[in-house]
């Protein structure tokens, strides 16, 4: 009887890596939609309070990977290979990361009024992360699923787009402006933009190649 009690019980505090993933993913999806909100109504003097914001996202983010990374040192056995729990779960914080980069290259350089190509940019970043939410709440069925490769493809093609506005917001870039000082502050711009959309690319890479090696 004892025995069968620390069973339910083992079971109720076991730790969740699929539940670690979709809270990593909800971080990215909050800190998407605050660059969405701070673009929408663009104020360079929000700019410091701003990046304040979507550091305590980052900051938030990070604990619950290193809690991860601590667990996952005791786990005998984790569902899935250790390697690909440490790899989705960078490229899950990597989305964070990057997009606190675009906040704090608008800040440092001192950012007074925003190029209208962003917003469309900003706007697929968040449509990535709200379709990784959906893949990561369907990655613990990953052998049943039949909704997770839909996402995958999704994301794929959502990546391909934000791909083609880089490519036409660097050439109207180029093409618009004769400040050096502004077209070197928003190439770098564009570019982590750029790197936001290919990081969620990478995570529903990573799932996929999970999904392709255990079924």
């Amino acid at each position: 009887m004892g025995n069968k009690k620390k069973e339910k019980k083992q079971k109720k505090t076991s730790y969740s890596y699929f539940a670690f993933f979709c809270e990593m993913i909800d971080c990215a999806c909050q800190a998407s939609t605050a660059l969405n909100n701070m673009f929408s109504d663009f104020q360079s003097k929000n700019l410091r309070q701003e990046a304040d914001v979507i550091h305590e996202i980052e900051h938030a983010a990070d604990l619950k990977k290193h809690d991860m990374m601590s667990q996952l040192l005791r786990e005998f056995l984790p569902p899935i290979d250790r390697e690909d729990i440490v790899n989705i779960s960078h490229v899950l914080d990597e989305i964070v990361d990057l997009i606190e980069e675009v906040v704090l290259s608008l800040y440092m350089n001192d950012i007074q009024k925003c190029r209208p190509d962003v917003q469309p940019m900003v706007a697929l970043i968040v449509k990535q992360c709200e379709e990784l939410q959906k893949l990561m709440a369907e990655f613990e069925n990953y052998k049943k699923s039949d909704k997770l490769l839909e996402s995958i493809i999704v994301i794929n093609t959502l990546e391909e787009e934000g791909d083609r506005l880089y490519l036409e917001a660097m050439r109207n870039l180029k093409t618009t402006s004769t400040d050096p000082f502004e077209l070197i502050a928003w190439r770098d711009i564009y570019s982590s933009l750029e790197d936001c959309c290919d990081a969620c690319e990478k995570v529903a890479d990573a799932v996929e190649e999970v999904v392709m090696k255990n079924t």
